[in-house]
């Protein structure tokens, strides 16, 4: 797989990167704090910084299908879901799979922006304050012929949760809000046994002998594509080495980091937890969908005191340590879990 920074517009080798065989500290740098600018060349809003304790928020920018879908006898057209899913997420470690598009009707060699989702959403994962030393998101597309009734259903469904995948948390239905959303056989197959692009990114911030991620674009594509003097501009995608967009066979997808504080998505991991609790404990029945809104509210109280009692249990170190530099570290870390606290009654 290839899995690539971009660095004021050019796009870098992970393993370039990790390896720090390109000079870090030139002034290109900056580029992974700030966007390499939108499509009019004009400068774009700059990222914010992302760590340990600071908010994490990673979202679509950019799909690019490649030869997908290849379409059938009669057209060349055909339907793409977009998958996410995050390892290793605060809640119960949560990391069910989560339906962020689909798209019908898509010719091969077409450009899906996540701005311009009309049902659907660009989130991947929210978290108020990151405590994992690691994350790991992948993301997939599926291709497949997706009946009409489906697709309206899941468009309906998509509508309601203000910004929220819908997520799948076992084979044959799709879960969101207080509703169930029946999996056509077809698309559940190419979901869960034939994606045409599946890579994983993984972002670390607090791992002995590895480089912190800093926060900006990501691009995600397999090994085939030779991304050598490529560059990226937001709005439009890769640029090949000559400046023009890249139409080549490889899919990609382009996420940004960011560590922008959004407190209109803080149910992301409770819903995510939510449908791990499902997957794992119940089957899927007709009540399930009535008891949703429930659970969700009750895996919110669940993790909000899972993070008072961690805490309360900090105040007390806090309290008993004389040296200052492990109790400023053990300040900084109660801070952080304050702020994964949803219920405002439940802090300390």
């Amino acid at each position: 797989m290839a899995l690539c920074q971009i660095i004021d517009g050019q796009v870098v080798t992970e393993s370039a990167w990790r390896s720090r065989t390109i000079d870090r500290d030139a002034p290109r740098r900056v580029a992974l704090r700030s966007p390499v600018g939108n499509a009019d060349g004009e400068a774009g809003v700059p990222f914010h910084p992302i760590g340990i304790g600071k908010p994490l928020l990673v979202q679509i920018r950019h799909i690019y299908t490649g030869a997908y879908p290849t379409g059938g006898f009669f057209s060349s057209a055909g339907d793409v879901a977009v998958v996410s899913g995050v390892k290793d997420f605060d809640v119960f470690s949560a990391s069910a799979r989560a339906l962020n598009l689909v798209r019908r009707g898509v010719a091969p060699y077409s450009t899906l922006e996540g701005s311009a989702f009309e049902d659907g959403t660009m989130l991947v994962s929210y978290t108020p304050s990151l405590l994992k030393p690691e994350v790991k998101v992948t993301v997939e597309l599926a291709v497949a012929e997706f009946p009409s009734h489906f697709v309206e259903s899941v468009r309906q469904t998509l509508d309601t949760l203000q910004g929220l995948p819908l997520f799948m948390p076992f084979r044959g239905f799709l879960l969101g809000a207080s509703q169930l959303v029946g999996i056509a056989g077809d698309f559940a197959s190419a979901l869960y046994d034939g994606p045409v692009f599946s890579q994983t990114e993984k972002l670390t911030f607090d791992l002995a002998g590895a480089a912190p991620d800093q926060a900006g674009f990501r691009l995600m594509a397999n090994s085939a594509l030779d991304v050598e003097g490529f560059s990226f501009r937001d709005g439009v995608g890769l640029l090949d080495r000559n400046g023009d967009p890249y139409r080549g066979d490889e899919p990609y997808v382009v996420l940004s980091v960011d560590g922008r504080d959004q407190p209109a998505l803080a149910g992301f991991a409770p819903t995510a937890a939510s449908t791990a609790l499902l997957e794992r404990f119940f089957s899927a029945g007709t009540a399930t969908g009535a008891s949703l809104d429930a659970l969700v509210a009750g895996m919110k109280l669940v993790s909000d005191m899972k993070y008072r009692e961690r805490a309360e249990a900090l105040g007390r170190s806090i309290a008993a340590e004389t040296n200052a530099e492990r109790k400023a570290k053990l300040e900084a870390e109660r801070e952080a879990v304050l702020k994964n606290i949803l219920t405002e009654a439940l802090r300390p």
